[in-house]
């Protein structure tokens, strides 16, 4: 049987709500400044709760003080490593803070996100999420969610009422296209995704305008989607119509890896044959043989500056709107 604030009380022969206080480290003060409950006996209470092995009821404990201890993560796919590491990173950050996070997927795939298990049926007191200022998802966001929890957005294209912390790749991509061309090579491409060929986006507005600069042809590979299957299937399609550019930028590290397989599988050498550029930064491309150079988010300060806006926020509803932009850097791997 569960050991319950009572059972503390019992044994210490303490009210339950001096017990409750203890534990939750809620100590009143009296006229003089001084608190109501001593020292001593949280040093008891806490001892006693060890010795009985006491467990919290989250549910009951989210009754009394108002908060579920819990904060959400949504994130648009939790197959794509970039957003597992991003996650990982995030859960270090909670964890130190106390807090339990809620994981799941929020993206434009998903027939209802506003009534998607996990989001509206599960109490959290704040959330953070990727990407949630695209198409659909924004009115839903803005519209359904504050209101019940507070949300700041992380991502490459935020805007809108909610605080958000924006990541900008477009000078790493003009770095990056500008690498490649500087590395010798005369005809670089880029691999985009539908959701990337757009002027807002910065690695599709970096590779465009370097090139143009430099007088040279925008060349696209158009891959269906993010993943390393899509982007390995783009290439060997490609390479046997087109014959095979000399420098390829990846819009993200997924797309790099399925490129890397797909060039290795016809024979062709790297670097040797196609110098390679992906982006987001995550560890797998410093463990291929060749390692790849990418565009590097931070991710780090980014889950960092997220949490720092959403523990304002949920101390402070009405407080101005937080915003911050970040900047990606380029890392060359020879």
């Amino acid at each position: 049987m569960a050991v319950g604030i009572k059972d503390i009380s019992k044994k210490l022969k303490l009210s339950p709500s001096t017990v409750s206080r203890a534990l939750n480290n809620k100590r009143a003060l009296n006229s003089r400044g001084v608190p109501y409950i001593s020292d001593k006996t949280v040093a008891r209470v806490m001892k006693a709760a060890q010795e009985l092995n006491y467990s919290p009821n989250g549910t009951a404990r989210a009754l009394v003080t108002g908060q579920t201890g819990r904060i959400a993560f949504w994130s648009p796919s939790m197959g794509s490593r970039f957003f597992q590491e991003v996650a990982y990173q995030f859960h270090q950050i909670l964890r130190e803070s106390q807090y339990e996070m809620l994981v799941g997927e929020f993206g434009p795939h998903m027939m209802d996100p506003a009534n998607t298990v996990g989001f509206t049926r599960i109490d959290v007191d704040g959330v953070i999420v990727w990407g949630g200022a695209l198409g659909a998802l924004k009115p839903v966001l803005e519209s359904n969610f504050p209101a019940k929890a507070p949300i700041v957005n992380m991502g490459l294209h935020c805007d809108g009422t909610l605080d958000f912390v924006n990541i900008d790749l477009y000078p790493a991509s003009c770095e990056a296209t500008k690498f490649l061309l500087d590395e010798g090579r005369s005809r670089v491409a880029m691999m985009i995704t539908p959701a990337t060929e757009t002027e807002f986006d910065g690695r599709y507005r970096g590779y465009t305008e370097v090139m143009k600069e430099r007088g040279l042809e925008v060349e696209f590979l158009h891959s269906p989607d993010s993943t390393r299957n899509a982007a390995r299937a783009t290439i060997l399609k490609y390479v046997k119509k087109h014959g095979c550019p000399d420098g390829l930028f990846c819009a993200n590290d997924e797309m790099g890896i399925g490129a890397y397989r797909g060039l290795r599988d016809m024979g062709i050498s790297i670097p040797d044959q196609v110098t390679l550029v992906g982006c987001d930064g995550i560890q797998d491309l410093e463990f291929l043989d060749p390692p790849v150079s990418t565009i590097a988010q931070p991710i780090e300060e980014m889950c960092e500056q997220a949490w720092n806006f959403l523990k304002q926020r949920m101390k402070n509803s009405e407080m101005p709107h937080q915003t911050e932009t970040l900047q990606a850097h380029l890392v060359i791997r020879k």
